[in-house]
């Protein structure tokens, strides 16, 4: 029983708020998030490479700096992005979209961009740059984030089970209510980052 108590404290003092309940989501429609992303054609890799580009033109023309909120409809949870214009280019959105483990997304740079209740799983994105963008309601099993750079993105209520975290910079994400059951952090860096609610069933952090 000591071993059980310790091992819950260790757990707690690397995943931050993880011993604390999460805000409650039970009007949020999962399965219906699901179905609205298998419903739609898969992302192919010609039109990834034509939203990277408009998405970089957004952020050099000022669209970089917003924030994000999102709203509830009807059981879906869509992101709304707020305090930044950008004179050209186009905002990358994946919002309610299904990706195939064949588009790669390693090394890309998609800060500030919108993956609200998108259906990515096992997304080969190793060494991607997503700051301060929105996952939240994702599809993520088994997804590779290793080395990734994810500061300060909402992951809240994701799907996350089995995910590779290895050495990816998480500095100030929200994991509120995600499953991370058997997910792998190690070697991430977590500060301010934060996990009430989250599932950690055998997490790898040591």
């Amino acid at each position: 029983m000591i071993y059980n108590n310790t091992l819950e404290q260790n757990i707690s003092d690397h995943f931050p708020l993880s011993n604390k309940q999460g805000t409650d989501h039970t009007e949020i429609n999962l399965s219906l998030t699901r179905q609205l992303a298998l419903g739609k054609e898969p992302l192919s890799s010609d039109k990834l490479i034509q939203i990277i580009s408009q998405h970089h033109e957004f952020l050099s023309s000022g669209g970089a700096g917003g924030k994000w909120k999102t709203i509830l409809l009807k059981g879906l949870v869509f992101g709304i992005y707020d305090g930044a214009e950008a004179r050209k280019g186009k905002q990358a959105s994946f919002e309610h979209a299904h990706i195939l483990s064949g588009c790669f997304f390693n090394n890309k740079a998609l800060p500030f961009s919108n993956w609200c209740g998108v259906f990515a799983d096992n997304l080969k994105a190793s060494g991607i740059e997503l700051s301060h963008s929105l996952l939240t309601d994702a599809s993520l099993v088994g997804a590779d984030f290793s080395g990734a750079r994810l500061c300060n993105s909402d992951f809240s209520r994701a799907d996350l089970r089995g995910a590779d975290f290895r050495k990816a910079d998480c500095a100030g994400v929200d994991f509120e209510n995600c499953d991370l059951s058997g997910a792998d952090f190690r070697g991430a860096r977590l500060p301010n980052a934060r996990f009430p609610g989250a599932r950690l069933e055998e997490v790898l952090y040591m």
